[in-house]
């Protein structure tokens, strides 16, 4: 009997053992289910969104959301608003080739592919710009269509900072974001603090067509460098928003101290044509070609791209206020911080010094 009772409690033991052991092993085997961690944003447009935390998969909505994401995340984006050139891939991490395209929502060449947004299931679409009439209406559309969140960030030159910031308090990666924000600041600060030294502003004209008589007004948001830098852009701003075509008779009587362009035709064309030989800027050997790898310093695409362009500007117009900058070394530093390319020496050269 006294056996038996033994039996008994050692076999509840092994019971209570294996029942323990069981339990413990059935926990470990469950999958380990992460916490998704949602962000309340309000966009720049007022418009309220919960979206992951941080963010990974994006999708921008315009030129200047396609190249703030790139210098900021470029990991996290699932496809492109305008397909890259070759010029422009040469600087680009290689992956980016791979990237489908969705077009943009805005603007003359609105293109977006719905069906290709969506099949590439981003988390978010990002557009940064200006704000424009009735926006608010028409992302909201977008979004139901797409059932995906679009949110606007407001973006100018002079707010560049403050739109890095932004972005990374979206994205999650608030470091690099303060990165990009500090050297945009800084080059802005810079800028505007000269510009309160001038008291004679060199008086600009500048064109990015190939005829050279496509001008860009005064207040364009195309031509932000020039005046954030403090030259004076002798097309006033009555000529209306756009390019303009200009007569060269209208053009010698504004009879610039600069000319900068864009187009290697135009240089071409301004330099040699007998019919330019009128204007100061052609007398004294003051036409310039902007550097455009990858892109302009000065426009096309309005962007992050400007950066750059304030200190190359600034130089340009006024090298005794711009005598500390090192235009070859800020080079270096702008394309290794916002490209993430290491430039050579010869390859700074080839992009500064065109002519």
């Amino acid at each position: 009997m006294k056996m038996t009772r033994i039996a008994a409690s050692l076999l509840a033991l092994v019971l209570i053992s294996a029942s323990l052991y069981a339990q413990g092993t059935s926990e470990k085997s469950l999958p380990q289910i992460e916490e998704t961690i949602t962000k309340m944003h309000v966009d720049s447009l007022g418009r309220e969104h919960a979206l992951p935390y941080p963010l990974e998969r994006i999708s921008p909505s315009g030129n200047l959301s396609q190249m703030m994401l790139y210098s900021l995340c470029p990991e996290k984006m699932v496809g492109l608003s305008a397909s890259l050139s070759d010029d422009a891939m040469a600087f680009m991490e290689p992956f980016m080739a791979e990237l489908p395209e969705f077009g943009t929502f805005y603007g003359k060449k609105a293109n977006l592919n719905r069906e290709a947004l969506i099949l590439a299931h981003p988390q978010v679409v990002i557009d940064i710009g200006d704000i424009k009439s009735d926006m608010e209406n028409d992302l909201d559309t977008l979004q139901k269509q797409i059932g995906i969140p679009v949110v606007f960030i407001e973006g100018f030159l002079e707010n560049t900072a403050e739109t890095y910031r932004v972005l990374g308090s979206y994205t999650g990666d608030e470091e690099r974001a303060e990165m990009l924000a500090s050297y945009a600041e800084k080059a802005i600060a810079t800028a505007k603090e000269r510009k309160a030294m001038i008291t004679d502003p060199v008086r600009v004209y500048y064109s990015s067509s190939a005829d050279g008589l496509d001008g860009i007004p005064t207040g364009n948001f195309h031509g932000e460098v020039i005046e954030l830098v403090g030259g004076e852009n002798v097309i006033p701003a009555t000529f209306s928003s756009g390019g303009n075509q200009i007569s060269m008779e209208q053009l010698l009587i504004w009879n610039p101290d600069v000319i900068l362009l864009v187009d290697e035709n135009a240089y071409s064309l301004v330099t040699s044509d007998p019919k330019w030989s009128g204007l100061d800027a052609v007398k004294n050997g003051r036409v310039y070609l902007i550097p455009n790898m990858p892109y302009s310093f000065i426009d096309n695409p309005p962007a992050v791209n400007r950066i750059i362009g304030i200190y190359w500007l600034g130089q340009l117009l006024y090298p005794e206020l711009y005598a500390d900058i090192d235009i070859e070394k800020e080079t270096k530093e702008f394309y290794s911080l916002f490209y993430r390319y290491e430039l050579t020496d010869s390859e700074v050269e080839e992009i500064l010094y065109r002519t």
